[in-house]
């Protein structure tokens, strides 16, 4: 009888918590409330196949997206070029970005975009970072993007993950080709 209902509301449970699970953040609300037209709808920002869209620590994407593209294996004492696309969702007054990186991972090129004034929603703005990877592992470089409108100031953050591999070794013909060369062949 107690099994029975430790079991019936611990399913109780997973049911109320799997039904919050559809409820788009506040501001999704706030996007969807207004009524637009069908036609005055912007069209979406065209992007890169190759871009894939920046984890957003919160459930922010809805008013600014950022996407990148890594142009180059990450490797060890090699520089790699990212380009880097964000792609507002509405009108803004201003977009600026900062990027940061973990220590491992020096950023020579690109740490600062904009200000951009004027940004019309659904309009990539494009980016290129260059970063020079110190030593193996996996890091993140975070970016905030700082919007501003008639809704205010403010910043949503987001992070591109980086894993780095070892330098690249000599071909393995050049490697054995070496050590032949410097024997002195036998007779």
């Amino acid at each position: 009888m107690i099994r029975n209902r430790v079991t019936a509301l611990m399913a109780l449970a997973c049911v109320v918590s799997l039904a919050g699970c559809g409820d788009p953040p506040a501001e999704e609300n706030a996007a969807s409330s207004g009524a637009t037209k069908p036609g005055a709808a912007p069209k979406a920002a065209t992007l890169s196949n190759q871009m894939v869209a920046a984890v957003s620590a919160s459930k922010n994407s809805t008013a600014v997206g950022v996407h990148f593209a890594l142009e180059a294996t990450p490797t060890v004492a090699t520089p790699l070029p990212i380009q880097i696309a964000i792609v507002p969702h509405q009108d803004f007054d201003s977009v600026r970005a900062h990027f940061e990186s973990q220590e491992g991972l020096a950023m020579p090129v690109g740490e600062d975009f904009g200000p951009v004034n004027d940004v019309d929603a659904e309009k990539s703005l494009t980016h290129q970072l260059v970063l020079l990877p110190g030593k193996e592992g996996m890091y993140m470089v975070t970016v905030s993007v700082d919007t501003h409108n008639e809704d205010g100031n403010i910043v949503r953050i987001f992070s591109i993950p980086v894993i780095v591999g070892p330098a690249h070794a000599a071909t393995p013909a050049a490697t054995q080709a070496a050590p032949a060369s410097a024997e002195p062949a036998k007779q």
